[in-house]
């Protein structure tokens, strides 16, 4: 007869259960023989570990970039490069974020020289793309915030966090803007850039070889500057009555690129529209379907140059095209 060990602890049966099974390779039946509980028990048990977080499951996935897409992208929009992931779960956002953040960091990681300037803004999918970046050394690398403070807090994807946490990865120097992003009038604004230490950011992100940028939406429920508090509802539904469907740094454009909204921004402390096409590559980071128009829009705005998105998105985009075409 089985012996059966008596937990005081729920999680250190789970430990128990989740050690013989995924690093012992003992299946649920061998382990149900020696806990003296039944398979199914094994199987919930298993479950709950993983839910838990007591086990945690990596899949390293090999991406896999669409060449025909790629091409496709490139030749219609006149883009510098297209780097386009095949993705056939589009439904999971955090996975396919998470997929795009990979190809972008290695895009970035070959992209990257010595004695350049490198310019953030912010967003979810830029700080997936910095988290998996891997640290390499490289000579006299400056990395600099393009755009003013999202709050008073410190969040894993604003422009500071962003910044510090590249800079630390290639060793090199932060430049920070430590400036609202919006204030409540122009004349604020046009003070607070004219401040020394907002103008050195701002000045050295005018001269930036390259440029990491989010693509962001004005669907209230997709909208990270709404969602997070950093714009009011008042504001997020001026832009949409303004034909906005998405930003890039904060500059809001409509379907053809074009600028939205004057007055908002207007009240903006960052790097201006101009100065942001001027950096020579643009690299713009999304995916997923709801950002399909806002995606369009900063290509046919000018706004990025090089894209890294998903296979469905890319899709979406060339459909797009052939539309504002008739």
């Amino acid at each position: 007869m089985v012996k059966r060990k008596i937990y005081d602890d729920r999680l250190e049966l789970l430990a128990d259960v989740a050690e013989m099974y995924y690093e012992e390779g003992k299946n649920q039946a061998e382990i149900s023989g020696t806990f003296g509980i039944t398979r199914s028990a094994i199987s919930r048990i298993l479950t709950e570990a993983r839910q838990k977080g007591i086990v945690e499951i990596t899949i390293h996935r090999k991406l896999n970039f669409n060449s025909t897409l790629e091409h496709a992208i490139k030749e219609r929009f006149g883009l510098k490069a297209a780097h386009i992931v095949n993705c056939r779960n589009t439904q999971n956002q955090e996975l396919l974020m998470n997929r795009i953040g990979v190809a972008s960091a290695r895009v970035i990681e070959d992209t990257l020289l010595p004695n350049q300037v490198v310019g953030i803004a912010w967003g979810y999918t830029i700080a997936n793309t910095i988290e998996a970046f891997n640290p390499k050394e490289i000579e006299n690398i400056k990395v600099v915030q393009l755009v003013g403070v999202l709050g008073s807090a410190m969040h894993t994807y604003s422009g500071q966090t962003l910044v510090e946490q590249l800079a630390s990865k290639v060793n090199g120097e932060g430049v920070y803007l430590y400036t609202p992003f919006i204030v409540k009038d122009k004349e604020t604004a046009k003070a607070l850039l004219q401040d020394p230490s907002s103008n050195k950011a701002i000045t050295l992100g005018r001269h930036s070889d390259i440029a990491i940028l989010g693509i962001g939406s004005t669907v209230p429920e997709h909208c990270s500057l709404y969602q997070g508090g950093y714009i009011t509802l008042d504001d997020l539904i001026t832009l949409q009555k303004a034909g906005a469907v998405g930003d890039v740094g904060g500059h809001y454009f409509d379907i053809h690129g074009n600028t939205a909204n004057n007055e908002f921004h207007e009240r903006m402390v960052g790097i201006s529209k101009s100065d942001l096409k001027n950096i020579p590559i643009r690299i713009g980071i999304a995916g997923g379907t709801l950002k399909t128009e806002a995606i369009y829009g900063a290509i046919v705005g000018g706004y990025i140059n090089v894209l890294v998105s998903d296979s469905q998105l890319a899709e979406n985009l060339l459909t797009l095209a052939d539309k504002h075409k008739k």
